[in-house]
């Protein structure tokens, strides 16, 4: 027979774990005077997110999270999750596909990476806040982006920080980086 402490515990744990549950039930109606109950909180919710879009609990870019239509980047510019940084003038990424957030769009690498040479004269840019860039060369772009893989934060100075290692870049004929801007995000 258990004793009173481990009945008691295991109560405890149910009445936990199943509070928890009411929030992830429909929203309250407060027009139609009906509210969640017990016996409707383990439901998913029916109603449609804004704008139409079909629910898209997950995140998986699918447009749910009231994120809408996923972006799409400019002609001849393409996205990337720098993941490896070898020298000053080469680095490996994979192509980042955005991904619905609670908030907005992210962009998280997919795939396998590819090798990508940094001539000296690519056109760096650093994001400095939500829309501002500051443009450097080739070794501050490089040390940045090492400071940022290596998470030695206290190596980027202001007015500089790490994003998410997401890039904007272009190539040229050859397959080299042209330019290359970091995304700004939170």
């Amino acid at each position: 027979m258990r004793s009173n402490r481990q009945v008691i515990g295991t109560v405890a744990l149910i009445a936990a774990l199943s509070g928890g549950l009411v929030a992830c039930g429909p929203e309250e109606d407060a027009a139609g005077g009906s509210s969640s109950g017990p016996s409707t909180a383990a439901k998913p919710s029916t109603s449609a997110p804004a704008g139409g879009a079909k629910a898209d609990p997950a995140g998986s870019g699918g447009g749910g999270n009231d994120c809408g239509k996923p972006p799409t980047p400019p002609a001849g510019v393409k996205i990337v999750e720098v993941g490896l940084h070898r020298d000053v003038s080469v680095f490996e990424a994979m192509d980042a596909q955005p991904k619905c957030t609670p908030n907005d769009w992210i962009y998280h690498g997919e795939g396998e990476p590819k090798g990508y040479k940094l001539p000296a004269t690519v056109k760096g840019e650093l994001a400095t806040g939500p829309g501002k860039f500051q443009k450097v060369n080739r070794d501050e772009l490089s040390m940045h982006i090492d400071g940022c893989l290596s998470q030695e934060h206290r190596n980027i100075k202001e007015p500089f920080s790490c994003h998410g290692n997401i890039y904007e870049i272009t190539l040229d004929a050859k397959g080299e980086v042209q330019t290359m801007r970091e995304r700004w995000s939170v």
